[in-house]
């Protein structure tokens, strides 16, 4: 099998798709909540049903995400291997995603570890690429060991 040739248009389209995890995933850990805006569309779905929780239309889900920002102080998200197919002004997206969490809970602070895939599908908008539709798969999940932290 031969490596794939890329088009300029293609690769300009991988390096904005990029970016924008990147920006997402960074917004996400600092709470910068308006530049985690510029990742979704306002009408995206958000589908949680992994991890217990309801699909969601984008505004709810950002409140629903940035209610929690408090009992999260400090994260880490890790991603890679982003798995790209596009399709003119559309794509889709499978994005592995490592998350190590510090959750306020009953017993104080703890770390907890989360891994997961951003299964999503991406639209070109007048403002750059983003994300239409959301499932997160989850592969795995642990709890914080009691008394660390």
């Amino acid at each position: 099998m031969n490596d794939r040739e890329w088009s300029l248009e293609e690769i300009r389209d991988r390096f904005a798709i990029e970016d924008l995890y990147d920006r997402q995933l960074a917004a996400a850990e600092s709470h910068d909540w308006a530049r985690y805006d510029t990742t979704f569309t306002a009408a995206a779905l958000i589908d949680l049903s992994d991890f217990g929780e309801p699909e969601r239309a984008y505004p709810a889900y950002r409140d629903w995400l940035a209610a929690l920002a408090q009992d999260m102080p400090e994260a880490l998200r890790l991603s890679g291997g982003l798995r790209l197919a596009l399709n003119g002004d559309r794509a889709t997206t499978r994005v592995p995603v490592i998350c190590f969490v510090k959750m306020r809970g009953e017993t104080g602070l703890a770390w907890t570890q989360t891994a997961l895939f951003y299964n999503d599908e991406l639209a070109r908008t007048a403002e750059g690429w983003r994300i239409v539709r959301r499932y997160e798969e989850l592969v795995y999940s642990r709890e914080p060991e009691p008394g660390r932290s």
